[in-house]
């Protein structure tokens, strides 16, 4: 191989952060994104015809079955439209690499996923972060664009602090300074609002946002990821994303599924009981210092010290609980974190069992 991707493999196991591919342990899953348990969950009983796509949407991989479920998807998400992409990364890098031209300047959170940043950089815009969830540093910066055309690129529940947005405030801002809002619902999709529409659809800010992101390999336990906005934000990306033009099509059973999970009858009761075993953790967990929002499937623990992180991971695995320490440098010194996500199949005696294990 090629001497400078050797060295630079080198510098990564030298630093400590090389990665490998690994099949989870078995054990209580307090791990994954799997937030409903809807992974496990067959719903289709159709014999479709065709198994793969054969394609990409624009020659032989479109179907009636793609273009209902993005119709089942624009209704039961209140949007004009949605676009349906192989996955949450694609979706981001196709909206954005398209979307933002020379010219623009679009301002995100400085905490926004790679994908987002990848997109940005693909794009032909300006760029500027501003700190996590601070209205006010967004604010000053809006008011200092010298750009005709504007861009604010937030999430609205943040994967590695588990903490919320301050939606409301930072639509109004965007209304304010004529700045168009992007809002990643990665997380929140299936978790939040009615019927898991979002955080977006539970803070009433739909008619503020240009395009929302929502996937489907978490909360719904599938795969693929979507666009939601107006027909001709939809028009433009058939027409301008490339990341949709010359990628082949999701096969017609994902699409099936998809459009099962979202309208499954049992969502309801499975968003209590993931908010119900949510609100017993940090019921018991109440003297620790989590980062993340008290609702949130995600929870945050930090530690300053990096072996202390290391005897908690080795004492839930004692307990059959599954879990990974985030260390430095992957994250700064001193900020050594502990990443749980709560899920609705998860018993009592499993979420107690990891209270107690995060506070011996």
């Amino acid at each position: 191989m090629n001497e400078r991707l050797l060295k630079k493999l080198l510098k990564r196991k030298e630093l400590g952060n090389f990665r490998t591919l690994q099949i989870p342990e078995a054990g209580i899953d307090f791990f994954s994104n799997d937030y409903l348990g809807l992974s496990k969950v067959a719903t289709s009983n159709s014999k479709l015809e065709c198994n793969g796509s054969t394609g990409s949407r624009l020659l032989s991989g479109n179907s009636i079955i793609a273009v209902e479920c993005e119709s089942i998807l624009a209704a039961h998400f209140e949007a004009e439209s949605a676009l349906v992409f192989g996955s949450g990364y694609v979706a981001n890098l196709g909206l954005l690499s398209a979307v933002l031209q020379r010219g623009d300047l679009v301002f995100y959170d400085q905490y926004i996923h790679a994908s987002s940043r990848d997109g940005i950089r693909l794009s032909m815009a300006n760029s500027v972060s501003f700190k996590h969830n601070d209205v006010l540093d967004l604010t000053n910066k809006l008011a200092s664009s010298n750009s005709q055309c504007n861009y604010v690129l937030i999430e609205s529940l943040y994967s590695m602090d588990g903490d919320l947005a301050p939606l409301i405030e930072i639509a109004s801002i965007c209304d304010e300074h004529n700045a168009y809002l992007i809002v990643d619902e990665a997380h929140a999709c299936g978790v939040y609002g009615e019927m898991g529409k979002g955080l977006c659809y539970q803070n009433n800010i739909l008619p503020q946002i240009f395009a929302r992101i929502i996937t489907f390999g978490k909360a719904y336990g599938s795969h693929g990821a979507a666009v939601l906005g107006a027909e001709s934000l939809k028009a433009y990306l058939v027409n301008f994303s490339r990341s949709f033009i010359y990628s082949t099509a999701l096969p017609p059973s994902n699409y099936e599924d998809i459009s099962n999970h979202v309208r499954l009858e049992e969502l309801n009761e499975l968003r209590s009981n993931l908010q119900s075993n949510v609100s017993y953790f940090r019921a018991l967990c109440k003297v620790l210092p989590f980062l993340s929002d008290e609702t949130s499937p995600i929870q945050i623990l930090e530690y300053a010290n990096p072996l202390e992180l290391e005897e908690v991971v080795c004492r839930l695995k004692d307990n059959s609980i599954y879990s990974k320490g985030i260390y430095p440098p992957t994250v700064p010194e001193g900020k050594s974190r502990l990443r749980l996500c709560i899920h609705a199949f998860n018993t009592r005696k499993e979420v107690e069992v990891l209270a107690r294990c995060l506070q011996q």
